[in-house]
């Protein structure tokens, strides 16, 4: 059964530190939302044209190895009944409208959230489990 949604920011240490066989040995028991796709996107662009963290091959060899996961992966589809639900979540929780997505969706679902974001952790635990990409790995 599959009990975990991953953040944007787990996915990419996961990406960044795991095996390929790992990836995508969690990644077959995980969610991701559909929005992760376009965070993740955003991320490896910022780390390749902007701060330059990323060469140019280590950036492709990323993209690679995100693609395969991604097509692997099980999405949750954003569901426009939802919005005005998690838009109250994110503040009341005083959250943005991404991470109370990841959130309200992990809740509404009682799946474990896996996020690096320490704020988002220490809100959702509030709410459910919350644990980061090392926890999950061990």
């Amino acid at each position: 059964m599959k009990q975990h949604l991953i953040d944007a920011s787990s996915l990419m240490l996961l990406m960044k530190t795991a095996s390929i066989e790992t990836q995508l040995h969690l990644l077959r028991a995980s969610y991701l939302l559909d929005l992760t796709f376009y965070e993740v996107g955003n991320a490896i662009w910022k780390e390749t044209c902007l701060t330059k963290f990323l060469t140019k091959n280590e950036s492709e060899v990323l993209r690679n190895r995100m693609q395969t996961v991604l097509a692997r992966t099980d999405r949750i589809q954003s569901d426009p009944s939802y919005f005005q639900r998690i838009f109250d979540f994110s503040e009341s929780e005083e959250l943005s409208f991404y991470d109370s997505s990841y959130l309200f969706i992990a809740k509404e679902r009682g799946l474990i959230l896996v996020t690096e974001d320490k704020e988002l952790r220490a809100k959702a635990a509030k709410h459910i489990e919350a644990q980061t990409a090392e926890m999950l790995l061990s």
